[in-house]
């Protein structure tokens, strides 16, 4: 294993030992979520979305409806290469080419303000970047013990976002990683590592690995499950060869909440057991998730036409410019339920965007961003609270919340008039006679 890479390994190890551009962005956790054998979906704040190693229905696991940015396949195996599976229009890259060598990648995926369309973008161009870019790194690995003399290679994927670093092992066949793919993957954040055998490392073998990474926290996948019709192992003997060196936790549901952190290595690593199946609210929360994200749809409809000019508007009437009334909704929503989502992870932040409440003290966040991208912005709040609901899980609806003054009955219905009554402060502006039309 530390014998001379080959030209085109050693070109991508040292690609990936290239500077990393993702910045932290405090308080905004990214989502990551196991669907089942290999499959991973992580969701960036600016919501931006990533499926990694969508598998074929044949496995056992339900179609779970995602749609992505990008679509990433560490191998060609028929569990792992299901493109076709993930809706939108995303760019799929294939982490091995024709001959079954690692391609070299690093490339940024990004979306700039005041544009639809997302963006994949090699790392060292000379073009625009938002602080909202996630780089994607590939890091060549064996599906055996052999340099791929038996099975070939896999890719591993680093995944840069809002600070955090998430390490895809893809289908990993190496009992020990190398001192290069080591310097390569550096600090890891959440290493999302197969554990159930068979043609991966098993166990005991993902726990050496472990031990040699140091993450801050483990996500155990490619594991067997109730709804996997065919044979892996379990993942308990992984759980029993850490149990002493880690601290262990199980989710209820499918997503973990991560926030960038102190460097260096952790006291120790954290291994998070995910569900393969999405959390989901009873029918009584369902319904007001629902009314809430009805209104909040029909805000976005009438903000999205507006143009940069039209959202800077100032009423003669000395009212809000239509620009404060959308920072101020979703301010309120963000700031609501990340209170209550911080009391109960701390890898959530509380979230205060709300903008100054009189007039003459405002100062929008964003001045050149159009209606278009302002109702975006109302969408991501939305999506990050659908996103973490699973924090809600067990709070009685009509007590109040941990961290907040609200009871969540209160909370839904609130925020659905706050959507409903501020919209239609908007709507009156169109009749004003000074409204521009430009």
């Amino acid at each position: 294993m530390r014998g001379v890479l080959p030209p085109t390994v050693a070109l991508v190890l040292a690609l990936s030992l290239r500077p990393l551009f993702a910045s932290a962005d405090p308080g905004k956790p990214v989502a990551v979520r196991w669907w089942g054998q290999a499959m991973v979906s992580i969701e960036s704040y600016w919501n931006l979305q990533i499926v990694v190693d969508p598998y074929g229905q044949m496995v056992g696991y339900a179609d779970p409806h995602l749609s992505a940015d990008l679509v990433l396949i560490t191998h060609e195996h028929p569990d792992h290469n299901n493109a076709g599976i993930v809706g939108g229009e995303p760019v799929v890259v294939h982490g091995l080419d024709a001959d079954g060598k690692v391609v070299p990648l690093r490339r940024i995926l990004d979306r700039m303000p005041n544009r639809s369309n997302s963006q994949w973008l090699d790392a060292d161009a000379d073009a625009s970047r938002s602080t909202h870019e996630i780089t994607v790194t590939s890091i060549p690995a064996w599906h055996d013990d052999t340099q791929g003399g038996e099975r070939g290679a896999t890719a591993m994927f680093a995944i840069d976002v809002d600070g955090v670093r998430i390490v895809h092992c893809g289908d990993l066949g190496q009992r020990r990683l190398t001192d290069e793919q080591l310097r390569a993957m550096g600090h890891v954040d959440v290493l999302l590592v197969p554990v159930g055998g068979v043609y991966t490392i098993d166990g005991p073998e993902t726990a050496a690995i472990v031990k040699q990474v140091k993450p801050r926290i483990v996500v155990p996948i490619h594991c067997r499950t109730p709804a996997l019709k065919f044979n892996l192992e379990p993942v308990e003997p992984f759980l029993a060869a850490v149990e002493s060196s880690c601290a262990i936790e199980h989710v209820n549901g499918n997503t973990l909440a991560v926030s960038a952190g102190k460097q260096g290595a952790p006291e120790k690593t954290r291994v998070v057991v995910l569900q393969h199946e999405l959390w989901r609210p009873n029918a009584e929360l369902a319904g007001l998730f629902g009314r809430m994200e009805s209104a909040c749809r029909d805000s976005q409809e009438v903000f999205r036409p507006l143009s940069a000019e039209q959202m800077n508007f100032r009423p003669s009437n000395g009212t809000h410019t239509p620009r404060w009334n959308a920072e101020h909704m979703m301010g309120r929503e963000l700031l609501f339920f990340t209170q209550i989502f911080a009391a109960r992870d701390s890898a959530v932040a509380p979230l205060d965007l709300n903008p100054a409440q009189m007039p003459p003290d405002y100062h929008p966040a964003h001045p050149d961003w159009t209606g278009a991208e302002e109702s975006r912005q109302i969408e991501r709040a939305s999506a990050f609270v659908r996103r973490f609901a699973y924090l809600l899980d067990g709070v009685d609806l009509d007590q109040p919340a941990p961290g907040s003054r609200w009871t969540l009955r209160r909370l839904f219905g609130q925020m659905e008039r706050h959507y409903g009554e501020h919209t239609a402060n908007v709507r009156k502006k169109f009749e004003l006679a000074d409204w521009t039309r430009k």
